[in-house]
């Protein structure tokens, strides 16, 4: 109840500061004569309504394999999102502060500017305090609780904390309020500095990254349907860019480079269980893997940065870029309890890891109450280590015009080193440890740790202005579409999910995300549902963007439509309207996915059951 009043305060707090915002017209207020203190605010508050009722899990064409369901499940006309996001920004120019106190006559070099920058911002999610009961209440995690079969549960496996679940839930996900930028930047001759926490952008790509993955990029709090920069981690870093000058064809070079000593990443603390936004068979809670999270120290060694080098030439931008850093997708390491039967090895997989804690008894089903003969107290079988390899990424970006069709082609390519990948052997507990023990591996309880790959990644993109007299006779349609490819190196072979032998395949490229369970029966098990069949990960990915707009009546009316198409089988397709009189602007749009099964690649297909409408008021100063 506290935490409810608490919120209540915040929001008042939004709105109240949200209606004093709304007194100013001017696109920047100045804060002192001189102008050299501006202040910038952008607020909005959206609901986001589910057209599609989530999947289910109901039962596959094979009675051998049960598929994996969204939790919780939400039904078609449900809210699904209630985001308010504000803020606010602070720029002060020192520059004629510094000339006037005479600074530069005490330092060896001359200070041309010098600035610093603020930036908070705030996030709430009322969906969790006046939504629907799947999100508002605790009632979902209870029914998952209540109708866990016994067969899932054993004698002193620890039982699935409800309680402790949706209290991470409303701590993660209902208000966040930080100081998201701040640093002091300045020119000092032909060098421009930034130091502070900051967000650093490379690349020429819309919507999906690919030289760009410097600044974390976090779906815990909103979902993969927000903007790409409002999910944006920002680092603590000291950035410098040089400028070197013009030589023959080459005109405008310089040199950037930034090192950052920070410890996020995109995965911690990940997306709690319970959110509307979390992947298939991720969003429920579980005890039979308890995860552990190690992100990179706050050390030198752990530190990331790189170099850009960028200029003009024969009428294009080139730049080249190589850089250390980590994804937000983690590497994993599943290990499972060593056990006491021979060899150490687990006579039954079930065995849980000793936690250390008294084993309560579960009131669903007080038959599997606590047993002091179980040396195994209160714990999950399997552990899931999430770490964070560092990755290596190497590429080019080049941009150039085409005036005679009003066009502007944009394209990058990047090679990436060590980056994170799966298969269904490394990550499935029944093919390195089966619950009888047969297994060739030596070391059965551990797939021996984490798997990194390679791959050579490229885009093509191109903006054209067309005109369509039909259908605008006074503005042209802006015209802009990507295609991206992607090859992992050494990628597991394709090939069919099972074996003619009724076996899973092992050796499937795999996503971490389960979206269904086998009975394991070549260990000899009779029961279904136990085995994890995980998404396949295709070698060659292709992915094509496109977004069509123009505006109408001077600007205020703009209409336009996105889509995504992944070549594994999945479209992604948004009518948007927006209507602007500035300073507000009201938007609508429609998002649909279609799949009809989950596909790896870019992961849109992974969202199939998420179909929504929103509807967005925004103010901007």
């Amino acid at each position: 109840m506290a935490r409810s009043g608490v919120w209540s305060w915040r929001v008042l707090g939004l709105v109240i500061g949200t209606l004093l915002l709304w007194r100013a017209q001017a696109p920047a207020i100045p804060l002192d004569k001189d102008e050299t203190i501006k202040f910038e605010a952008r607020t909005y508050v959206n609901a986001r309504v589910g057209t599609q009722t989530t999947q289910d899990g109901p039962p596959d064409t094979a009675d051998t394999v049960l598929s994996k369901g969204t939790f919780p499940h939400s039904a078609a006309g449900h809210l699904r999102q209630n985001r308010l996001f504000i803020e606010a920004e602070i720029n002060h120019d020192l520059t004629r502060m510094v000339k006037t106190v005479g600074l530069s006559d005490y330092l060896p070099f001359k200070v041309k500017r010098l600035a610093y920058h603020l930036t908070f911002r705030g996030e709430g999610e009322g969906l969790y305090d006046w939504g629907p009961s799947e999100y508002s209440t605790a009632s979902e995690f209870k029914k998952a609780l209540i109708t866990k079969a016994p067969l899932f549960v054993v004698k002193n496996q620890a039982f699935v904390d409800v309680l402790g679940k949706r209290r991470e839930l409303r701590q993660l996900g209902t208000d966040r309020e930080r100081l998201f930028q701040a640093y002091i930047e300045g020119d000092t001759g032909n060098l421009f500095w930034r130091v502070g926490r900051q967000v650093l952008s490379w690349g020429e790509t819309d919507s999906f990254q690919l030289l760009d993955h410097i600044n974390p990029i976090d779906n815990s709090f909103g979902g993969f349907m927000i903007p790409l920069d409002e999910r944006r981690v920002p680092l603590d870093m000291a950035l410098a860019n040089y400028y070197i000058g013009d030589f023959g064809p080459i005109s405008e070079m310089y040199l950037e480079g930034y090192v950052t000593v920070d410890n996020k990443v995109g995965f911690d603390p990940g997306t709690p269980a319970g959110s509307a936004w979390t992947l298939p068979s991720l969003g429920a809670p579980d005890n039979n893997t308890r995860t552990f999270i190690e992100a990179p120290a706050r050390t030198i060694g752990d530190a990331r940065g790189g170099f850009q080098l960028k200029f003009n030439a024969f009428d294009a931008t080139f730049s080249l870029a190589h850089y250390y850093t980590y994804f937000d997708t983690p590497a994993l390491q599943i290990v499972t309890h060593p056990g006491s039967g021979p060899g150490g090895r687990t006579p039954g997989l079930f065995a849980a890891f000793n936690d250390g804690l008294p084993c309560p008894i579960d009131v669903n089903h007080p038959e599997l109450g606590n047993d002091p003969t179980n040396p195994f107290i209160c714990g999950a079988p399997t552990r899931a280590f999430q770490t964070a390899p560092k990755v290596q990424v190497s590429g080019a970006a080049t941009t150039f015009a085409v005036p005679r069709f009003y066009t502007v082609v944009r394209s990058e390519f990047a090679y990436f080193k060590d980056e994170p990948a799966f298969t269904q052997g490394q990550l499935d507990p029944f093919i390195f440890n089966p619950l009888n023990g047969k297994s060739a591996n030596p070391n059965p309880t551990t797939t021996g740790g984490r798997v990194t790959r390679d791959s050579l990644n490229a885009v093509l993109g191109l903006d054209s202005n067309v005109w369509v007299r039909s259908i605008n006779p006074n503005q042209t349609l802006l015209v802009s579409t990507q295609f991206f490819y992607k090859h992992i190196n050494g990628a597991a072979p394709g090939g069919p999910i099972f074996l003619p032998n009724g076996q899973i395949n092992p050796n499937r490229e795999v996503l971490p995300v389960n979206t269904a369970s086998y009975g394991p029966t070549y260990a000899g098990s009779t029961y279904k549902g136990l085995g994890p069949v995980f998404v396949t990960q295709p070698a060659d990915q292709f992915l094509h963007t496109l977004f069509i707009g123009t505006s109408y009546r001077s600007g205020t009316v703009n209409p336009g439509v996105t889509f995504f198409y992944d070549w594994g089988g999945a479209i992604l397709y948004q009518p948007a309207l927006t209507i602007s009189h500035d300073p507000y602007r009201f938007t609508v749009n429609y998002t649909i996915i279609d799949a009809h099964t989950y596909k790896g690649g870019s992961g849109v297909s992974l969202l199939k059951d998420r179909d929504n409408v929103e509807f967005r008021f925004e103010y901007v100063i």
